[in-house]
């Protein structure tokens, strides 16, 4: 007997891979049926489906918003009803009338399934008010049970005292003494608490001496990056031409050493040497910070090779012979026109010199002064570090004692509360009862955020979730109020405005006709009640009440409320759909474009290559081994990379050409004929797959290369045909880049960018609409595939044998 192996590794590998795989299916599914467009709920189905989405992009309704602005249309005689006669106009008005009046008359039944609803629910709570407290108060006592936990054996009365210094009253808890742990507490809790006190406010004030300096600091640093540039731009360049003119002042002393040419007058040395020394002296101490402050090594060097020059001039000066001589004379000239020259520019340098030198040097004292505050602002925190750690340890040992008693105190308040809740009435005391429900949240959310069980604490959480419900209920209420208040004039102005209008907008047409656009006041504030009154008074209370209707059935779950709460959130969203303006598109237009193009380009593409790829396959001729890869090369190159080319010549085409060009269905098939050489290459390799000898008997017979490709070379070859169909047409249909650019007219978008205006503008959170949209997109796709999926995987294997 065979034992079959059960390979349960492959198994599990294949169940992760194919949930990882489908879920983003089941999403874009089930968001396109939801009506709240959450998409990115922690829920993945929600009780509020509906197939509205679809209907509103592959059947829109002419509602409200709709009627009303096709009246007003045809009252102006606007578009899309300027060309029609006015007996034909009134016709039309009539029938938007009589579909007007019945989405009031719905809007008021709608309106009595919600007020019976309500009153449903009020008759409900009133006769089954012991019966739901009593359910109330059972969920109350599954917390209780929850929060029972085994009495510690250490540190009882350290958490005890613990909490008593937070304010708790434990006189509830009789077996434990706050007071016999205290001195425990402080040398556990207490004396690092107060030190961490103490270590706060140190590191505040440390904070608040840091912070002054840092900002001096700040005002230095900008004086001294502005003074550095000053000097970059201009004193380091005229110090290094003066370095020259000294440099060059030396080497006149040197020359006049050997020189024996006599100067015929000298000027007054001792004048010149004088001004010199006045000059440039108050420049010669200057010594920049460059120890700290690496940037101005630059600057320094700049101000040490002027210093530098003027030192050699001055020894070689002083050491001077042959003062006689003539290129002492033109020394004494140079230094002389320098000194007066450069008189003013000199003052200006050592005054910025200066200037930056005090800067840098209040930048230093800072800087020491910061240092010093930062190194015991980070000792100060590397003890708070410590005593945290320490802190934490000890609570850590105390957690056990401090979650018993907690859960007990909780467990005393949740009593208190049963006590309180077990004679409310409902639903007079809904608001009470929604105290206390707030209550029980923010108690038991204490307590579990302490306990370590991660299942228990997540059922404390769910269970106290669950009595939220009246908080929910008395939301639904206050909302269905205040929607009760804004309804009953609205409801009334659109049956008074309407009323006007039908007997007066057949009497506007007329004179509308002649070219005198008059709107009756009527049709404006019917339009406003319609566009404005609606979406800022009736819809935002109406829907909340919607939603917490929903969300009440759900907490609830009574069979006997769900059934009532639903057709009150179902009556509500339908009084939305009537009465919602909803934005235009051209869904099922952009589909049949896409579908026009892309069966267009596939079929041509298909036809082309096929013919193309017969003669790489069975001829023999120059070029034949290399033509097909240079044609595969130029194909690798993204057609964006040529759409400039492509832009302009429809562009220019588009002139001549009726039909043709950008914003053209035309213009964008012609770009899409580009993918050519690659199913050429697949074709071609199918083609040598047919047997020669088929042809070369036809051949024989009688037939001609034609008829040989068309009857026998077609036919064998329709698998590969099929594939390039499919894989062409789903290229194509998805494409978005050419489309964007070359389609603009809104009417001529193909389904990717009529999908991506789903995203942006007045669709921008319609997710459900969204996601309908893309489901819809895959039905031109999934037919195809259906019809020529046999054809696949045969073409696709066969036509990769040969190449």
């Amino acid at each position: 007997m065979v034992r079959k192996e059960r390979k349960w590794l492959t198994h599990i590998i294949l169940i992760i891979v194919s949930i990882v795989v489908l879920f983003p299916i089941v999403w874009v599914v089930s968001t396109s049926l939801r009506r709240d467009n959450a998409a990115f709920s922690t829920k993945l189905f929600s009780s509020r489906m509906t197939l509205q989405n679809y209907i509103d992009l592959i059947a829109p309704e002419k509602n409200g918003p709709r009627l009303v602005s096709d009246m007003d249309a045809l009252i102006l005689m606007a578009p899309p009803h300027d060309k029609i006669t006015v007996e034909r106009a009134k016709e039309l008005f009539q029938r938007d009338v009589e579909r007007f009046k019945r989405y009031i008359q719905e809007t008021e039944q709608l309106k009595k399934e919600i007020d019976n609803a309500i009153a449903y629910l009020n008759d409900y709570f009133e006769k089954n008010s012991q019966t739901i407290i009593k359910s109330y108060i059972a969920d109350i006592d599954n917390i209780i049970k929850e929060l029972q936990f085994e009495k510690p054996k250490k540190y009882l009365e350290v958490a005890a005292y613990e909490l008593y210094s937070q304010g708790e009253d434990l006189s509830t808890i009789p077996e434990v003494d706050p007071y016999a742990g205290q001195r425990d507490w402080e040398d556990m809790i207490g004396k690092r608490k107060m030190r961490l006190e103490e270590l706060s406010s140190e590191k505040m004030a440390l904070k608040n001496a840091i912070e002054p300096l840092e900002k001096t600091y700040q005002t230095y640093q900008s004086q001294y990056l502005s003074l550095a540039k000053t000097i970059r731009s201009f004193s380091v360049p005229q110090l290094k031409e003066y370095s020259l003119v000294l440099k060059s002042a030396v080497d006149l002393l040197e020359a006049a050493k050997v020189s024996n040419v006599l100067a015929e007058s000298l000027p007054e040395e001792n004048t010149i040497l004088e001004s010199f020394k006045t000059t440039f002296e108050q420049i010669k101490g200057i010594q920049l910070n460059v120890q700290k402050f690496d940037d101005l090594k630059d600057i320094y060097e700049a101000l040490s090779e002027f210093q530098d020059g003027y030192n050699q001039v001055m020894d070689k000066w002083a050491q001077a012979t042959n003062k006689d001589k003539a290129p002492f004379a033109d020394f004494l000239n140079t230094i002389d026109v320098f000194t007066t020259r450069i008189a003013s520019t000199i003052n200006e340098t050592v005054s910025l010199m200066n200037r930056l030198n005090n800067v840098t040097g209040e930048m230093l004292q800072l800087q020491t002064e910061i240092t010093k505050y930062k190194n015991s602002y980070a000792k100060i925190e590397e003890e708070i570090s410590k005593t945290s750690a320490e802190l934490t340890k000890a609570y850590e040992l105390l957690h056990d004692s401090l979650l018993y008693l907690k859960a007990k105190l909780a467990i005393t308040q949740l009593e208190r509360i049963k006590a309180l809740v077990a004679n409310v009435k409902l639903p007079a005391q809904l608001q009470m009862l929604n105290i206390q429900s707030k209550r029980i949240f923010g108690i038991t959310t204490d307590v579990a955020s302490m306990i370590t069980d991660q299942k228990k604490q997540s059922k404390i959480r769910k269970i106290a979730s669950k009595l939220d419900w009246p908080g929910t209920a008395k939301d639904m209420f206050t909302n269905y109020n205040i929607f009760l208040q804004n309804y009953e004039p609205f409801i009334s102005d659109l049956k008074i405005y309407l009323a006007d209008i039908e007997i007066q907008g057949p009497k506007f047409m007329p004179v509308s006709k002649t070219g005198v656009k008059v709107r009756p006041v009527a049709m404006e504030r019917l339009i406003d009640t319609v566009l404005s009154v609606y979406r800022n008074n009736v819809v935002p209370n109406m829907n909340v009440m919607s939603r917490k209707s929903s969300q009440l059935s759900d907490k609830l779950n009574i069979k006997e409320l769900s059934a009532s709460l639903k057709k009150l959130d179902g009556a509500a969203f339908r009084i939305d759909q009537i009465w919602q303006r909803k934005p235009d598109h051209y869904m099922l237009r952009w589909i049949m474009n896409s579908v026009i193009v892309s069966l267009s380009v596939a079929i041509i593409i298909t036809a082309v290559t096929a013919l193309a790829a017969y003669p790489f396959s069975r001829m023999r001729f120059k070029g034949r081994k290399y033509g097909i890869m240079a044609l595969l090369l130029i194909q690798m190159f993204p057609a964006i990379m040529y759409m400039i080319a492509i832009y302009t010549f429809l562009s220019f085409a588009g002139k001549y050409i009726p039909g043709f060009g950008l914003n053209k269905l035309s213009g964008l098939i012609f770009a899409y004929l580009g993918g050519i050489a690659y199913n050429m290459y697949l074709i071609k390799g199918y083609y040598d797959t047919i047997p020669d000898s088929l042809e070369e008997a036809a051949l024989i017979d009688g037939a001609t290369r034609w008829q040989t490709f068309v009857k026998i070379v077609l036919p064998l070859a329709s698998p590969i045909l099929a594939v390039i169909v499919i894989l062409t047409f789903m290229g194509t249909f998805n494409e978005f880049v050419l489309a964007r650019i070359i389609l603009q007219d809104v009417k001529q978008y193909t389904y990717a960018i009529g999908l991506y205006t789903f995203s942006t503008g007045p669709f921008e959170t319609q997710w459900g609409l969204f996601t309908a949209a893309a489901m819809i997109g895959m039905v031109p796709m999934v037919i195809l595939f259906l019809l020529m999926q046999k054809y696949i995987v045969g073409g696709l294997v066969k036509g990769a044998v040969k190449g």
